[in-house]
């Protein structure tokens, strides 16, 4: 996967977790004015889930990042292991592909 697509793909999920999170928010803006201890506990429930949602998304872009870095390091201290392995990945998917459609006819 290109750096531009995950890049991408990062962004279009980050966007729409923040537009749930956003709706949530909303959604306990407008219950606001109802009545109720019951109602009260849920909606301090909520937004605490809330709130631990978008610290954990956080760390999680953060970590994600950080393995991305460190991935890109590795393969350029070392690119011809890095292209040993994905050779040989290559050729055990080949394989496998290659089994499984000689098994099915």
């Amino acid at each position: 996967m290109s750096t531009a697509t995950s890049e991408k793909s990062e962004t279009q999920t980050t966007e729409e977790l923040k537009a749930l999170l956003h709706e949530a928010e909303q959604a306990l803006s407008d219950t606001a004015g109802e009545a109720g201890e019951k109602f009260d506990e849920l909606r301090e429930r909520l937004r605490e889930a809330l709130d631990s949602g978008k610290y954990s998304l956080d760390r999680l872009k953060a970590e994600a990042a950080r393995r991305a870095k460190q991935a890109d390091q590795l393969v350029r201290e070392n690119p011809y292991y890095a292209i040993g392995v994905a050779a040989g990945v290559g050729a055990l998917i080949g394989i496998l592909v290659s089994r499984s459609f000689s098994n099915s006819r």
